[in-house]
């Protein structure tokens, strides 16, 4: 049976199919109203905007449903050029095989509209998406060189993506349910991985859309850039190496790695933030 719980309350539940609670309004008619008034009411009722409630499901990954919108919504996230660069199809493979969360609203056989997931790097250094981010910037390279010659120091590859008009609450839930995975899945090995690499993107604010050539991210100023994703603006606060692209077609592709702690941090202040909307 699936249990109703209010979305702020899905951070603390180790589980994976539970529902937003359902915000009923019951509205009250005046029987002493003229019809004049009646009418004016409904005047102001459709100048209202209309609330959609809707219950946001967390599942596991289904390989038989979510490699399609797996490589849709990857596309989405490294955008055109980017994405010509990576084997998408052997990524969502990827994705799958690693501890993932998706978010659907129709049951475990639709399509997600959200996902996120943690990739081993370790264990997958030899992919073709280990292999993109060594190429992008000799901070990442460098970066993994010292995991790979480390015994002990852990890194996931964490890819998140979801619908555009997806809202920023499902964030911390998605984070700290597919996290728990990870620590009850470690079979006595470390609870959680040491480093964190995050590949997200911004965009410009007042973009021409007849500019089809790079800008340099130094000509783009920060008042004029704004963040796909809510949660980047913290984690960026913690991030221990963090550079951009430059701006293509008004988008701005973003690279962040952040140890254990930082996240952490992150992901908290995020939801102290949305705790004051």
């Amino acid at each position: 049976m699936v249990q109703t719980v209010k979305l702020s309350e899905l951070a603390n539940r180790k589980r994976r199919n539970t529902d937003k609670e359902e915000q009923e309004e019951e509205s009250e008619i005046d029987i002493s109203s003229t019809d004049s008034e009646a009418e004016d009411k409904d005047n102001d009722d459709d100048d209202k905007e209309e609330i959609v409630n809707i219950d946001f499901d967390f599942y596991n990954a289904n390989p038989d449903v979510d490699f399609q919108a797996l490589k849709n919504l990857s596309r989405q996230l490294f955008g055109a050029q980017e994405s010509n660069k990576i084997q998408l199809s052997a990524l969502a493979d990827l994705m799958l095989a690693s501890p993932m969360t998706t978010i659907k609203t129709d049951g475990t056989e639709s399509d997600p509209y959200c996902f996120i997931s943690f990739i081993d790097y370790k264990e997958n250094r030899d992919s073709d998406y280990a292999k993109y981010l060594n190429k992008v910037d000799t901070k990442l390279s460098t970066f993994f060189r010292t995991i790979d010659n480390s015994n002990d120091k852990t890194c996931a590859l964490v890819i998140c993506e979801r619908l555009i008009n997806m809202p920023p609450e499902v964030v911390p839930p998605l984070y700290r349910i597919t996290m728990d995975d990870i620590k009850n899945s470690a079979n006595g090995d470390k609870e959680h991985f040491d480093f964190y690499v995050i590949v997200s993107r911004k965009y410009e604010v007042n973009f021409d859309t007849d500019e089809t050539t790079l800008r340099s991210s130094k000509r783009v100023k920060n008042d004029e850039i704004d963040y796909f994703h809510e949660e980047d603006r913290f984690l960026e606060k913690y991030a221990k190496i963090q550079f951009q692209s430059e701006a293509r077609k008004g988008v701005i592709s973003t690279y962040m790695v952040l140890d254990h702690e930082g996240l952490m941090n992150g992901i908290a202040d995020l939801e102290a933030e949305i705790a004051n909307w």
